[in-house]
């Protein structure tokens, strides 16, 4: 998870913050240990340590400003104010989260699914193009890494039968969701070449996620480059799972890959 799945969302995420060299180890480590440790206090302690980095970093971005986005947050105005700092860490904040945790989990758990099914792994090492980008939405309808979105209703409506009043709090379970039978086939089924796969991994309408298509060539870039690579995958260890109701994925996922000629 922090070895291969990690790696390149996280230093693409420094990149259009503008996170100075130097300051990357740390942030990565606390990054890590925000969503990854398996101890409360130390996703407490990661998380305001992130908070506090990118508040000090937000106040000089707005006194010398740079080609970065923590520039441009830090830097917008509504109604001639500045948007207060609280707002420009937060918005940091989430995308951080959303730019690199939801495409690592993506990516680990598309990878475990091809490592228990090894007969499809060695299907897309020989056709990876016309499979890569149906493997990629595969993945992410599969893995569903974002577990849940809440929303309040505006108006009364009948909903599958259930009345909803306006003002009521209605919560959408994405991997639910992503396994309707009403809109798939087979949904229990990994179908790497599944087609049409209308899933909401990445949510929909308004909400919609700014960052699919960088999630996309992410999960694409590292996936391609396991299959160029990568034989055969074989488990290493015993993964362990998030305990968690925002996020759904592994904490470990110990994975032993094995060079071999391509098929």
């Amino acid at each position: 998870m922090a070895d291969v799945a990690a790696r390149l969302p996280v230093e693409v995420a420094w990149i259009f913050l503008g996170i100075p060299e130097k300051d990357r180890p740390a942030l990565t480590r606390w990054s890590l240990a925000a969503f990854c440790s398996d101890s409360a206090v130390e996703r407490a302690v990661a998380h305001l340590e992130i908070l506090d980095y990118f508040h000090t970093l937000a106040d000089a971005r707005r006194a010398r400003p740079a080609d970065d986005l923590v520039s441009v947050l830090s830097r917008i105005e509504i109604d001639g104010r500045l948007l207060p700092l609280d707002e420009v860490v937060l918005n940091c904040d989430n995308l951080l989260v959303g730019s690199t945790e939801n495409v690592r989990l993506a990516m680990a758990g598309g990878v475990q699914a091809l490592l228990d099914r090894a007969s499809l792994w060695q299907r897309v090492r020989r056709e990876p193009d016309r499979l890569m980008p149906t493997l990629v939405e595969e993945m992410l309808r599969w893995t569903s890494s974002a577990t849940h979105l809440v929303r309040t209703a505006r108006r009364d409506v009948e909903l599958g039968g259930q009345r909803i009043g306006a003002g009521q709090r209605v919560v959408l379970w994405l991997p639910s969701a992503n396994r309707d039978p009403i809109a798939f086939e087979a949904p229990e089924v990994f179908d790497v070449a599944r087609s049409p796969n209308r899933h909401i991994a990445l949510g929909a309408g308004p909400h919609y996620c700014l960052g699919v298509q960088l999630a996309r060539l992410e999960i694409q870039a590292v996936v391609a480059e396991l299959i160029r690579r990568v034989g055969r995958l074989q488990a290493n260890g015993e993964p362990e799972r998030l305990e968690s109701i925002v996020v759904n994925g592994y904490r470990t996922l110990p994975i032993r890959l094995e060079a071999e000629e391509i098929l």
